[in-house]
This record gives C-alpha cells, sequence and structure tokens, in this order.
C-alpha cells in the first residue's frame, strides 16, 4: 500500500498537523511528498513482517516475565529540593513558597 499526497494530507487533518507551517508554499510541497514516501515505506515494512508464519505462537499479552506485586500505598517524605530546583524557583517572576505563580486560568 503506498501513501500518496492525498492520504498524507487526510492524516495530517485526523491528527490536526500543519505540514505547511511556517513554510512557503513551494517547501511545503517537498516535506509532503517526504512524508508520503516514509510513511510507504513503514506500510511496506508491516506488509513484510505480516508475512512471518506465526501460527503455533502464543500471543504475548505482557513482556513481563515476573508478575508486578503493587506496594502499600504509604506516605513518604518528599526529598528536599536540590540546589538546582533552588536556583530555577529563584529566578522565577513569581513564587510562593517552593511553588510557581502563574497566573490563573478559568
Amino acid at each position: 500500500m503506498g501513501a500518496d499526497r492525498q492520504t498524507v494530507l487526510a492524516m495530517a487533518a485526523l491528527a490536526r498537523l500543519d505540514l505547511a507551517r511556517g513554510l512557503a508554499p513551494e517547501e511545503a510541497e517537498p516535506r509532503v511528498a517526504k512524508i508520503a514516501s516514509e510513511f510507504s515505506q513503514i506500510v511496506g515494512y508491516m506488509d513484510i513482517l505480516n508475512e512471518v508464519d506465526t501460527a503455533g505462537v502464543a500471543p504475548l499479552y505482557s513482556p513481563m516475565l515476573e508478575p508486578q506485586l503493587p506496594r502499600e500505598d504509604e506516605p513518604r517524605p518528599r526529598p528536599q529540593t536540590d540546589a538546582k530546583a533552588a536556583a530555577i524557583l529563584e529566578a522565577a517572576p513569581r513564587r510562593s513558597g517552593r511553588f510557581f505563580v502563574v497566573p490563573r486560568v478559568v
């Protein structure tokens, strides 16, 4: 399955991507062509993988060999902020204690 210009543009629209953002019209078309070529290569590779005989191979439901037991939900003390974090906080235009103060978003 190859990807043409229309397929790439349709996928970009579904993903809400503007492939031409910041580009002149004559620069946008080569980008779309390159993406179409790369997409065709990816789908071609998937076609190769589909040819592998997987009959008799049990599906892998988890890559973990050992089951993970959940830990107890207990409060733990938070580590103190290190010097780097403190320096970043000092550079903030507004802060309250060890937090950044940002404009309210309603």
